[in-house]
């Protein structure tokens, strides 16, 4: 799962790249989990209906009764894996950005421990937070290559 993102700087793609390469593994899990999950709950769903309420001629199988929720009970459970997976990928990233902010040369501590804040107080705009860190970390990075 590359993201290709044309209008952010290098720099920036570069961390991007670093951090789905971290994520690559438990992503590609966690999609194949929700795809499964979904077609499991949706045959069991739809199956189950047919079976008790549009089978007026044939009588109900038990047998067939009890294969179709235990489709759709493991489908529910890989929902389930595919929720705490969420939750873990979030955790990860959340814990590269913060990693990445400490590793930092150019930035004062005083600005790093406001990212770390912001980063943890609000981690739906994490992703925003740590690209600001970055173009401020370039700019440093800059003026200190490129004295006046």
């Amino acid at each position: 799962m590359n993201i290709k993102i044309n209008n952010i700087p290098s720099f920036m793609q570069a961390e991007i790249e670093q951090l789905q390469s971290k994520l690559s593994p438990l992503l590609k899990k966690n999609m194949k989990y929700g795809f499964f999950s979904t077609v499991m709950i949706g045959f069991s769903v739809i199956n189950l209906f047919f079976l008790l309420f549009k089978n007026e001629s044939l009588p109900i199988s038990k047998i067939a009764l009890g294969i179709y929720a235990l489709v759709g009970a493991v489908g529910f459970a890989l929902l389930k894996e595919n929720k705490h997976n969420q939750k873990e990928i979030v955790k990860m990233s959340q814990q590269y950005m913060l990693d990445r902010i400490k590793k930092s040369s150019y930035i004062t501590d005083a600005r790093k421990s406001n990212y770390f804040k912001r980063v943890n107080e609000h981690p739906l705009t994490a992703m925003n937070v740590f690209f600001e860190f970055l173009a401020e970390e370039q700019q440093w990075k800059n003026k200190s290559s490129h004295p006046d």
